[in-house]
C-alpha cells in the first residue's frame, strides 16, 4: 500500500520530515510524491526525511499533458519534458532512487466519452505514443518506469491506456504501464471487472477512491475508500480477477491528510473482511464530511483543525453525541407515557455536521440500497456465484415506479440512438478536421523559407540535445573554423535556427571530383579535430549516444560522410548534420570517414584501390605510426556498431529504420565489417608501409 495526494492537499502544510513521520505512525511504507511549483525546492529534504524514516519513494508526479493540435505552443510542448520533471528525476536518480513516474496526458471531461472510429483512434494512440516517448526514454535511461494514470476524456479510457503502452513497448519502450485511479472512472465502474481484465497485462497499479452510485449527479465524487455505496463491488471485483500489484490510497481534500488516510486503510480493511465473510460495522469515519469537494449544504469548519483539536478522534465526538441522543429519548419516554413506543425508538435526524455514511445511503433515483444479508458460512467463491446471493452492485436501470393517478415525473433517459450517432459522427469529423488542419500545417511550413526577424530569435535552449550543438557550434565560429554552419537559436516555436549552406553535396553527381580526395577530407577532418579540443560542453549538454565509441575525451560529428559534406562556390568545404555529435575519439571519428570515403565496401572489394585511397586519407589528418596502428581494429569495429544500432533501432518498428532494415542496410553493415576484419593485414600494410 501506498500513499499519493498528501502534499499539495494537506490542510496542516506538513514538511517534509512530519509527513515522513506520520506515514511511518499510520504503518504506511511507501509515498507516490505529489508537488506543486512551491515544494521543488524542498525535494533534496524530502528525499532526506523519506530516508531518515525509512520511507520508500515509490512514485512521483510527472505530469505531462498532450498539447492539442490549436493550441498555439503545440509544437514548443508537443513531446517534450519540462526541465522541471527532468530536474526531479535526475536529482532523483543521483540520490540513488528509482520511482515510477506517474505521468496522465489529457484532463477531460468525466463521464462516458463518444467513441472516436478505429481510424482516428488509432491515429490519436500514435500520436499520444510519440509525445510520452521521450519522458520513457528518459526514464529508461534512469532505470525507471512511467506509470500512465487516467483523468477523465479519450485519454482516460481503458482501451486508449491500453493503447498507448502497446505502441510503445512496440517501439522498445516496454518500460510503460498503467496506473488506474478510480476518482476519475466512476462511469466505468458498474463493468469495472471487465475493465480491469482489459487492463490486466499492463494494470501495475490501482488508486482506492470511495466510489457511489450516480456521483458525478450526487457530487460525492472523491470519499475516503469505504465511505462509498460500491467499494464492496470495488472489492470484489479487485480480489475476483487475481490481480497483483501496487496499490495506492489517496489524500485529496483540503483537510488533514493523515485522518483521510486512516479513513480508507480502514475502509480496505473493513470491505476485504466483507468479502472474506467476516462481517462487521461500517468503520466511522475520522473526516466528517467525506466528500470533496464538500456539498453546497455543509456548514462544517472550513479550516484547518489545530494540533490540539487532532488529538481528539472524531469517533469519539461520535459516539458521544449518539449516547446522549438515546439518553435523552429514554428520559423524555419516560416522563411522557403519552409518547408512543414506536415513535420514541426512532432516532433524532442527523444533522449535516454529523452524518456518516451508512449501508442505505440513497441513490441518486431516490431508492434505497438493499437490507444487508445475515452472515452465510459457505466458501467465499459459493458466495458470490449464489443465483440467489444479493447482487454485489446496483442494477443498471432503477425498477419502474408504480403506477399512480398522477403523472409520473419525468425521467431522463440519455440520448436516442440517433444522438448517440450524431454525436459520433460530430466527433470523427472533428478528429478529420484537426488532423487535416495539422498536414495543412506542416505542408505550409515545407513550402518554403520562412523568413525570422531578429527580434523573434531566442538563445535559451528549450531543450539540452539542441542546446549542446548550439553550444558547439558558436565554440567552432569563435574558433574561427569555417567548416561548419552557424548556429542563432531558436524562433518561438522552439525550433534551432542553423545557417543554410549554399552549395553542392559531395556526393551530388554534379560535385567537382576534388571534393572526394581523400587526402583534403584527412585535412578538413585534422582542422575539425584541432578546432573541437578547446571545446568544454555545458553542464546541463546531452548528446547522441546510439553508437558507443571506445572512449569519450573529445566531441565529434560522427557522421563525416559524402552526404554530409558541402562544397561552397568557392571551393571550401562544410561539415553539416551536427545532430550525432557527442564524445569519441580522433580515430573513431577518423574510422567512419575511411568505410565512407575510401570506400571500405565488400560489395566493391577493390582491395588495391581502397588500399591507396584509405592511405591518403590517413596522410592528409598527419596520424604517427603509433595511432596508424590503433586505427585498424577500429575500422571494422565502427561498421559493427553501426549494424548494431541499426538492429536494436528497427526493433522500434519505426520508419525510418525499419525501412533501411528492410531495404537491407543492416545486413551490408554486418558484411561490411566482417569484410574489413578479415583484411586487416592489408590496411596495416597500407598504413605503415
Amino acid at each position: 500500500m501506498a500513499a499519493s495526494h498528501l502534499v499539495a492537499h494537506d490542510a496542516l502544510r506538513r514538511g517534509p520530515d512530519e509527513r515522513a513521520r506520520m506515514l511511518r505512525r499510520i504503518g504506511i511504507r511507501r509515498i507516490v510524491w505529489d508537488w506543486r511549483e512551491e515544494h521543488l525546492g524542498a525535494f533534496d529534504a524530502e528525499l532526506d526525511a523519506l530516508r531518515r524514516h525509512q520511507v520508500a519513494l515509490s512514485g512521483m508526479w510527472t505530469p505531462l499533458p498532450m498539447p492539442a493540435f490549436e493550441e498555439p505552443d503545440y509544437a514548443s510542448r508537443f513531446g517534450v519534458v519540462p526541465m522541471a520533471i527532468k530536474t526531479l528525476i535526475t536529482e532523483a536518480a543521483r540520490r540513488g532512487y528509482a520511482p515510477d513516474l506517474w505521468t496522465q496526458i489529457g484532463f477531460g471531461q468525466a463521464g462516458a466519452q463518444v467513441p472516436l472510429s478505429n481510424q482516428a483512434h488509432q491515429a490519436e494512440v500514435n500520436r499520444a505514443a510519440d509525445h510520452l516517448a521521450g519522458l520513457a526514454r528518459l526514464a529508461r535511461g534512469h532505470g525507471m518506469c512511467v506509470v500512465l494514470t487516467n483523468h477523465g476524456g479519450w485519454a482516460g479510457e481503458p482501451r486508449t491506456l491500453v493503447g498507448v503502452v502497446q505502441e510503445l513497448a512496440r517501439r522498445g519502450l516496454g518500460n510503460v504501464g498503467i496506473g488506474f485511479r478510480l476518482q476519475h472512472a466512476h462511469h466505468l465502474i458498474a463493468d469495472l471487472d471487465h475493465h480491469i481484465k482489459t487492463m490486466e497485462e499492463h494494470l501495475v497499479a490501482f488508486m482506492l477512491s470511495g466510489a457511489d452510485a450516480g456521483a458525478e449527479l450526487s457530487g460525492r465524487v472523491i470519499l475516503p475508500f469505504g465511505a462509498g455505496s460500491r467499494d464492496r463491488w470495488v472489492t470484489h471485483a479487485l480480489l475476483e480477477s487475481g490481480w497483483r500489484g501496487q496499490l495506492v490510497i489517496h489524500a485529496v481534500g483540503q483537510d488533514d491528510s493523515e485522518a483521510r488516510l486512516l479513513d480508507s486503510l480502514d475502509g480496505w480493511e473493513w470491505s476485504v473482511d466483507r468479502f472474506l465473510r467476516h462481517p462487521r460495522p461500517r468503520p466511522v469515519p475520522r473526516i466528517l464530511e467525506p466528500t470533496w469537494p464538500p456539498n453546497a449544504a455543509w456548514t462544517g469548519r472550513a479550516v484547518a483543525p489545530t494540533r490540539a483539536e487532532r488529538t481528539v478522534r472524531a469517533d469519539a465526538v461520535l459516539a458521544a453525541q449518539a449516547t446522549a441522543a438515546v439518553s435523552a429519548a429514554t428520559v423524555a419516554t419516560a416522563a411522557d407515557p403519552a409518547v408512543p413506543r414506536a415513535a420514541a425508538a426512532q432516532p433524532a435526524p442527523a444533522s449535516p455536521d454529523t452524518h456518516v455514511p451508512g449501508p442505505h445511503v440513497p441513490t441518486p433515483y431516490g431508492q434505497r440500497a438493499p437490507e444487508r444479508q445475515p452472515a452465510r458460512t459457505e466458501s467465499t467463491a459459493a458466495y458470490f456465484r449464489a443465483p440467489n446471493a444479493a447482487p454485489p452492485r446496483p442494477p443498471a436501470t432503477p425498477p419502474l415506479p408504480p403506477a399512480a393517478p398522477s403523472p409520473p415525473p419525468a425521467v431522463d433517459l440519455g440520448p436516442t440512438r440517433r444522438q448517440r450517432r450524431a454525436e459520433r459522427e460530430e466527433g470523427e469529423r472533428t478528429a478529420r478536421e484537426a488532423t487535416k488542419a495539422a498536414r495543412n500545417a506542416q505542408r505550409e511550413a515545407a513550402r518554403g523559407p520562412e523568413r525570422i526577424g531578429h527580434r523573434d530569435v531566442r538563445i535559451i535552449a528549450p531543450d539540452p540535445y539542441t542546446g549542446a550543438i548550439h553550444a558547439l557550434l558558436l565554440h567552432l565560429e569563435d574558433a574561427g573554423f569555417t567548416g561548419a554552419p552557424r548556429s542563432f537559436g531558436w524562433d518561438d516555436k522552439g525550433r534551432h535556427l542553423v545557417e543554410f549552406v549554399p552549395g553542392t553535396r559531395a556526393d551530388h553527381p554534379k560535385a567537382p571530383e576534388a571534393v572526394l580526395d581523400p587526402a583534403r577530407i584527412g585535412r578538413f577532418m585534422s582542422d575539425m579535430h584541432d578546432a573541437l579540443e578547446s571545446f568544454e560542453p555545458p553542464d546541463y549538454a546531452l548528446w547522441f549516444d546510439g553508437l558507443p565509441p571506445p572512449g569519450g575525451d573529445l566531441i565529434v560529428h560522427h557522421d563525416i560522410a559524402p552526404s554530409n559534406i558541402v562544397v561552397r562556390a568557392d571551393g571550401t568545404l562544410v561539415a553539416i548534420d551536427w545532430d550525432a555529435a557527442g564524445p569519441g575519439t580522433r580515430l573513431w571519428d577518423l574510422a567512419y570517414a575511411a568505410h565512407a570515403f575510401t570506400p571500405l565496401y565488400q560489395a566493391d572489394a577493390d582491395l588495391a584501390h581502397a588500399s591507396r585511397r584509405l592511405r591518403g586519407l590517413v596522410d592528409g589528418y598527419g596520424l604517427d605510426d603509433a595511432h596508424r596502428k590503433q586505427l585498424v581494429p577500429l575500422l571494422a569495429m565502427r561498421s559493427q556498431r553501426m549494424y548494431e544500432y541499426l538492429d536494436k533501432m528497427r526493433a522500434t518498428g519505426v520508419s525510418p529504420w525499419t525501412d533501411l532494415w528492410d531495404r537491407g542496410i543492416g545486413t551490408v553493415w554486418k558484411a561490411d565489417a566482417q569484410w574489413i576484419r578479415d583484411h586487416s593485414d592489408v590496411w596495416e600494410r597500407a598504413l605503415l608501409s
